[in-house]
């Protein structure tokens, strides 16, 4: 501003006024003039950016003290969420283990299923609230998801999963790689033994990629629209920034997806 402000008078009065009257606004050397109008500009302009500045942050502190009183209403309201949601589940891990008991005698496959549900239901619940998970747990996540839509489909259930590398204690963001699995089971075809789907996971020292081919089932839409996609793409470039990538092609048939990021 203050510059702005030397440089407007200048024009006016040292080109313009000039030009037109023939006269200097000071009567000084030329050499000194530039120096002048800086110096006597900031007498001038100072206080106008000193006050302005002043009113701007008092505007934004009252600004910033309504959101902030905002998010403590919410933050309130999402506690009181979070605990009326925690008296459900905890309901149903109960009922669930109850069943698994009664049944790990006679029927043991369902109760081997009803164990799976609940350790399901309860890293969803529980455990995947956190920001970063281990592999391991991500992993054991996808293969009990996919678990049910096996006795589903029995032996008509065709999805090759591939998991190659050596997990160790790696953390990843948690339920990042579900969504793929859930996009190739819930709408593309897994029950075509001429047309199996097929999910690859990598593990290397430094990153994790992750590819999936399917069939398409023309009825269903895939990874390029849906909340869920968006919220996986905010949180990637929220935590690696430029460091990942994420792709998805789809054709007339098919439809591939692939991710890499940094461990």
């Amino acid at each position: 501003m203050i510059f702005t402000f030397a440089g407007i008078r200048f024009l006016l009065e040292e080109v313009i006024l000039l030009y037109f009257l023939d006269i200097h606004n000071y009567n000084l050397k030329q050499d000194n003039i530039i120096f002048i109008y800086l110096t006597d500009s900031f007498i001038y302009a100072f206080k106008a950016c000193l006050y302005s500045t002043i009113v701007y942050l008092l505007f934004k502190y009252n600004e910033n003290k309504s959101k902030l009183h905002q998010l403590n209403i919410e933050h309130k309201q999402a506690q009181l969420t979070t605990l009326k949601a925690q008296i459900s589940p905890h309901f149903l891990f109960n009922t669930l283990n109850n069943f698994y008991s009664e049944l790990y005698d006679e029927k043991p496959e369902t109760a081997k299923a009803i164990l799976k549900l609940s350790q399901l239901l309860r890293y969803v619940t529980y455990e995947a609230s956190e920001d970063f998970m281990p592999i391991k747990k991500e992993i054991d996540f996808i293969e009990d998801y996919i678990y049910f839509f096996k006795r589903r489909y029995e032996d008509n259930f065709q999805i090759h999963l591939e998991i190659n590398g050596t997990i160790e204690n790696q953390q990843i963001p948690s339920l990042i790689l579900i969504h793929f699995i859930e996009n190739v089971c819930k709408h593309g075809i897994i029950n075509d033994k001429n047309r199996p789907a097929k999910i690859k996971i990598n593990i290397s020292n430094k990153e994790i990629e992750i590819s999936t081919e399917n069939h398409i089932n023309n009825s269903e839409k895939y990874m390029d629209s849906g909340i869920g996609t968006e919220n996986i793409k905010q949180r990637l470039a929220v935590i690696f920034k430029d460091s990942y990538i994420l792709e998805a092609q789809k054709t007339d048939t098919k439809f591939k997806a692939y991710l890499k990021f940094p461990l």
